[in-house]
């Protein structure tokens, strides 16, 4: 059975990658890493496809390692970034057009048939989408919180009140912000009833996601690769700054492994077969009184924090499922 080429699409900084490659490494196998920032800049592509109906397709890097693209068994999608290196100056015009193009070159290799994605690039981009995630994670009997998406100022004062002016208020999906080439995240936040009053007239020129405050414990990080199930608690709730939005200071967290109920762990399981994904990382919280309150599921997660911190075999299970990938055969090509 062939073990066919495993490829990594990601940007420059991401150290997950870097940690996947060396345990693959590690295993005898070789990985064609992609940073999409540079796919114009530092890289050449070529795809042909003959009057016969035979396609080809290379990539080939700045140091001369070439790719094989029909013969690519399986690739990681992990944290593109669309920030292109264009390598010279254009007029503001001209930039917006090859920018334009060389994401719709990364959108060509996306759609090449008979690769194993974690996780598809098209499956991924619905099923990030939160407010899907929530009707989902609740068919299947986990509890969500009350939530609204809008931009209508009189929907969101609503809910305010129907929530007892205790609600969150968070960013529908990017909560990054670049500001004078700083870029900073976004927390989530409550404010009291006139802050919120004054805050609720902006919604109509930018949506919001407001969900009632659930009290908490503490939370959990749950990261699921294929099957395997793996959670951590985090304790947010011992100190100020981290009880609303935990993820602004994660090292005054005590984090810990954890061992979901049996029937949580199903139903992430099944979240993500729903969902087409073979890698998911999802936000609980764990209430007082000890219900599990499904937050969300990022389909490209940030983990490797998690295994500095509890020893959790992290990046293993996600080298692991490449290599088992990398070895089915595609039908077309044995």
């Amino acid at each position: 059975m062939q073990n066919h080429v495993i490829a990594i699409i990601t940007n420059k900084d991401d150290s997950h990658v870097d940690s996947v490659i060396r345990y693959l490494n590690q295993r005898g196998r070789d990985v064609f890493r992609i940073n999409t920032e540079d796919i114009g800049f530092r890289y050449r592509a070529n795809f042909r496809l003959s009057a016969g109906g035979v396609w080809t397709g290379y990539l080939t890097d700045e140091v001369g390692r070439r790719i094989n693209l029909h013969e690519l068994g399986v690739v990681w999608l992990r944290k593109p970034s669309s920030d292109f290196e264009l390598g010279r100056i254009f007029e503001p015009e001209v930039s917006r057009y090859v920018r334009s193009e060389l994401r719709s070159l990364l959108e060509t290799i996306y759609s090449l048939p008979n690769i194993a994605w974690v996780n598809n690039p098209y499956t991924s981009n619905c099923a990030k989408s939160k407010f899907q995630q929530l009707i989902l994670a609740q068919s299947l009997g986990l509890q969500v919180p009350r939530t609204i998406i809008t931009n209508e100022p009189v929907e969101a004062r609503a809910f305010f009140r129907e929530c007892d002016e205790r609600v969150l208020i968070k960013a529908i999906y990017n909560a990054n912000i670049t500001i004078n080439g700083m870029n900073r995240g976004i927390p989530s936040a409550i404010v009291g009833s006139e802050k919120f009053h004054e805050f609720a007239d902006s919604i109509s020129v930018c949506p919001v996601q407001l969900q009632e405050y659930v009290d908490k414990e503490f939370e959990l990080r749950v990261t699921i690769i294929k099957n395997k199930v793996m959670a951590v608690r985090i304790d947010s709730q011992l100190h100020e700054q981290t009880k609303v939005d935990w993820r602004m200071f994660t090292d005054l967290n005590p984090h810990s492994i954890y061992k979901l109920p049996d029937h949580i762990q199903d139903s992430c399981r099944e979240f993500l077969r729903r969902q087409n994904l073979l890698y998911g990382a999802m936000d609980f919280i764990v209430t007082p009184k000890g219900k599990y309150v499904f937050l969300e599921n990022n389909p490209f997660g940030q983990y490797l924090w998690l295994e500095e911190k509890t020893g959790q075999p992290i990046t293993m299970e996600m080298a692991n499922l490449l290599i088992e990938l990398s070895y089915e055969v595609k039908p077309d090509r044995e």
